[in-house]
């Protein structure tokens, strides 16, 4: 059996290996800039069947960063066309958002549920009871980063069924917004643009919205403030 001091260096260890992830991404965040939609598609245009799965992966990998998925997810749309590219973004997406709550779960649940206590606690279980409507909300706002939420459901007690189920359907509008961009064309002035203008604001709207309703009934509210952007 483990000693208290054993344990408490372990807990240490967790913390900051999560700490460390964490800076790791703002630096890379801050340093690396984003290729263009003709860089990435010239990417994947030579690889021929295997476009889907390669695609499948990277979009998984980028996920990980907190960086906007914008470009990958209208290039998607773009190599693709609407439904097999919504259909290789949203999987994509599934996978590398489900990568990072497991992450943050293993490294930082057990100190945020041991340091959890009144208020705190009282907040965690709201969320855990009403998971999978949490997470649909906060999924369908798309001012709220993706990546970060990712990893700050991982802290809470939403189960991993609820998290996943609730991010693969809350995610499809906002995602077809903008792979109907990379799959019909975009410029202003013209309808791909107009729809993705028009839909985003319209999530915004509706998903704060539906945020305030149930921080009134007194349900909490997302943590944080996705389409997959």
């Amino acid at each position: 059996m483990n000693s208290p001091t054993a344990n408490r260096r372990k807990l240490m260890m967790k913390i900051a290996v999560l700490v460390t992830i964490v800076v790791a991404f703002v630096l890379l965040e801050t340093q690396l800039g984003l290729p263009s939609r003709s860089a990435v598609r010239s990417a994947f245009d030579g690889l021929g069947w295997m476009r889907g799965p390669a695609f499948v992966i990277a979009y998984a990998a980028v996920t990980l960063l907190p960086l906007p998925k914008a470009v990958f997810t209208i290039v998607g749309g773009a190599i693709f066309g609407f439904w097999a590219g919504l259909l290789v973004v949203v999987f994509g997406a599934v996978i590398g958002s489900s990568g990072a709550f497991a992450l943050a779960r293993w490294l930082g649940r057990q100190p945020v549920r041991g340091m959890a206590a009144g208020r705190v606690a009282q907040l965690d279980g709201q969320v855990g009871r009403h998971g999978f409507l949490t997470v649909f909300v906060a999924r369908l706002i798309p001012v709220i980063p993706f990546t970060t939420i990712n990893y700050v459901f991982g802290l809470t007690a939403v189960t991993f069924a609820s998290y996943v189920n609730a991010t693969a359907v809350g995610i499809l509008p906002g995602t077809a917004i903008y792979v109907a961009v990379g799959a019909y064309g975009f410029s202003p002035g013209s309808w791909p643009f107009f729809v993705a203008v028009s839909g985003l604001v319209v999530l915004s709207i509706a998903g704060a919205v539906r945020s305030r309703c149930r921080s009134r009934s007194g349900v909490s509210a997302p943590p944080g403030n996705g389409a997959t952007k």
